[in-house]
Formats: C-alpha cells, structure tokens, sequence
C-alpha cells in the first residue's frame, strides 16, 4: 500500500486528531479594514488589499510613520490565522520574526545544512518586522531555528515543533505535507513498555533495554514476530515508536509485534563496522531475547531497524546475518561511511526485505543511499526505496515507520494474518 493511499486510509480513525491552522487555505485578499477591531490601523493603512506578501511589503514601503507598523501588525494577525507562521504562500514560506531592537537576524535549518552564515532575514524599515521567502516543494517537511544575535531559539511565532537529539526545533510542513496519525496518542489498547538490562558475555557490557509487548501478550500463548530498533531510547521518545506500534497493530495494518528497543554503549564504534558488536547481538541477545519472550525464531519474522548510523549498522546486520534478520529498515543510513556499499556490489543476493529512504534535504546521505540503491536493483534485490522532501530529523523517522513494517509484514485485505 503506498504511503499516500495509506494516509488515506487513515482519514475516518485521524478526524480526533486536531487539525493545525497550517493546513488552511489563505484567504485570497487580506482586507486590513476587517481587522481593524484588533488593531488600531490609521486611514492610509485602511484601504490596502493584499494578494501576496510580495504585495504587502510594497504596501509597506508606499507609507509612512505609524502606518507601517499598523500593516505589519495587521498582517501578522491574518497570516497567523490563516497558514500560521511561516507563513505560506502557493511554494513559498516566509520565516518572520518580531524584534524591535534591532538585532541580527538568520534562520538555520534542514534546507540549508544548519549553516545561518548567509541565511540572514530581511529587517522591512520603518517596523519591527524581519523576513525572508524560500521556495520549497508542496509536500516538503523541514526542521528550522532562528539565530537572533548569534543565539539559536525556536521560532516563537510557530507553536510547532519537532524533538531532536539536540533539543526541539522548530517544524515547517508546506500545504501537501500529510501529518502522521499514527504518532498520536489515542484512546486504544495499549502494548506494554518496559525496561529491563542485559549482560553480555562477548563484551561484557550490559546495557538498557526497553521491551514493548503488544495488547493481550500476557493473557495468550501464541508467538509474535519481532522488531529491534537501535538508539532504542530516542525510538521511543522521539520517534514515538509505542504509539505508532499501538496504531498499526489497533488498526490492524500490521499484526501484534515484540518490539526490542536497545541502546549503544559507545555508539560511534558500536555502529562504525563494530563486528564483535554484530556477533554479540546475533549470538548473545537474539538468542536471549527469544528464551524469554514468544518470538518466532524465522528471520523472515524478525527485524532490525535504524536511523543514520544506526540504519548503517542495520544494514550491516543483515548483510552479515541474514539467517538471523530477514527484514530490515535503514532510516537515512550514513552508508558513505565505511565499505558496505562495496560489500553489497561483490555479494550474492540474499533472502531478505530491505527497506531504504532518505530525504532529500540530507545530500550525502541521499546520494549514498542512490548508490547502494542501484546496486539493489541491478542485483535483483528484494527491496522498497522511498524519498521525502525532509531532512535529517526524527520528524521525518517517526513519520515513516509505518513504510517499512507494512512491507514486510502487510496483512491481508480482511485484516486477517495466518502466520499470527
């Protein structure tokens, strides 16, 4: 099922999600008389029509003393009320920012590598009104911060945003971008979370673990297929990983899974070609994990699943092990390190399901990714590859989940599954 006809499918359950002031079409002609119950708007600023930003910063600058400042408070009122900020206009956004101290002002973000050096906003003279347009794709999703006098700050105009490893940032969806229901949190039955520790013996490390066990696990005897998802931890409170399980499974878009969420030691090396790491794992927890849960031992049930690095060493797992990972998902993978895309060019084509993506918004990462893409396609792999208009973020990993489960454990029409 495609991700669009998907989100379709999601309509009737997602209408107790509320709908964000940014899905809104603009009105067509801002009328600053209608606004003047909010504002105190002098006569010169009573009579503009605005049909485009573009047009209202020429309207600005057609007047003189107070009445800039009525315009671009009356125009903040309507673009706030209409797509929200930034504002949105067919693929335009406009970053703006109010400040009347005159300070420096540059937006960073996904759409520029994190780099405000030449990203600076526009200060629109005679208000307190900074500004600058991008052009982005109509489905685009992107990650931003202002830098305001060298400090990073959320947007304070834009109440959403999304978590990242260093802190929230700041989010911008344009018109056509489909927001996930799945990562909401629903009155539903709910999978149990929990944490626990495991010891190894090839390293003798022991690090966090958090098991999830779908709705009913405890009450029945049957055995489940399972997931596990390196950076464990930010898969669950930044990928919002429980919620998105809890939906499919509600839904029954997949079936009821175990999901094993672990955690790195030292993620650098552990996810940099570490190979006493994938023997460990393969060796030492899969065989743990399966004595203490009702697993289904067949690799073409069990998954691994990773984002950047950790997508890279997803790949990793089940090149080396594909008896033991029949599925794997690799969010954005850091494949331009290191010589896996070597190791797939010079090896057979192997039993299993990968599932790749990459943003577009993240280069090396995407042309990385191509690469090994064309490999898997030359070479008659059984793969799915998806592209989104995104960056490097757990706004977009959260967001796609659902794309790799529901290929590679789809369940039938009638939502019905056999293989329970």
């Amino acid at each position: 099922m495609s991700r669009w006809s998907q989100r379709f499918s999601f309509a009737i359950f997602a209408f107790l999600v509320s709908i964000q002031s940014c899905w809104m079409a603009p009105d067509p002609i801002f009328d600053v008389a209608l606004r003047t119950d909010d504002f105190s708007v002098p006569d010169a600023a009573k009579s503009q029509d605005f049909t485009t930003f573009n047009n209202f910063v020429s309207s600005v600058y057609q007047v003189s003393g107070a009445a800039k400042q009525a315009l671009v408070d009356s125009f903040m009122h309507w673009a706030d009320a209409t797509t929200g900020i930034p504002y949105l206009e067919d693929s335009m956004a406009y970053f703006l920012y109010i400040n009347g101290s005159n300070p420096q002002v540059a937006v960073a973000g996904d759409f520029c590598d994190w780099d405000p050096s030449t990203q600076n906003l526009t200060h629109l003279n005679g208000t307190n009104l900074y500004y600058r347009g991008y052009q982005f794709e109509a489905d685009a999703r992107l990650d931003y911060k202002l830098v305001v006098n060298g400090n990073w700050i959320l947007d304070p105009l834009n109440p959403n945003t999304c978590g990242g490893g260093f802190g929230p940032n700041s989010e911008l969806s344009m018109r056509a971008y489909i927001q996930p229901p799945e990562i909401e949190a629903y009155t539903i039955p709910r999978g149990n979370l929990f944490s626990t520790t495991f010891s190894d013996t090839t390293q003798n490390r022991t690090r966090a673990l958090k098991i999830y066990t779908p709705p009913g696990y405890s009450e029945g005897d049957q055995s489940y297929r399972s997931i596990y998802f390196l950076d464990g931890s930010e898969y669950v409170t930044l990928g919002y990983a429980g919620n998105v399980l809890d939906f499919m499974i509600d839904q029954q878009i997949i079936p009821p899974v175990i999901a094993i969420f672990t955690d790195p030691t030292n993620r650098n090396s552990e996810y940099g070609y570490d190979y006493d790491f994938v023997e460990m794992f393969v060796h030492e927890l899969v065989p743990w994990i399966d004595s203490q849960y009702r697993t289904f031992p067949e690799p073409d049930k069990r998954a691994i699943v990773g984002v950047s690095l950790g997508g890279l060493t997803s790949l990793l797992f089940t090149f080396q092990h594909p008896e033991v990972f029949g599925n794997c998902a690799a969010y954005s993978s850091a494949i331009w390190m290191g010589d896996l895309i070597e190791q797939y060019q010079n090896a057979q084509v192997q039993p299993v399901k990968i599932y790749m993506d990459a943003g577009t918004y993240e280069a090396s990462i995407f042309n990385s990714s191509s690469t090994l893409l064309q490999i898997l396609e030359n070479n008659n792999w059984d793969y799915r590859w998806r592209v989104w208009h995104e960056g490097h973020s757990w706004g977009a990993w959260r967001a796609h989940l659902d794309e790799s489960l529901t290929y590679f454990w789809p369940l039938s029409s009638s939502g019905i599954d056999d293989g329970y």
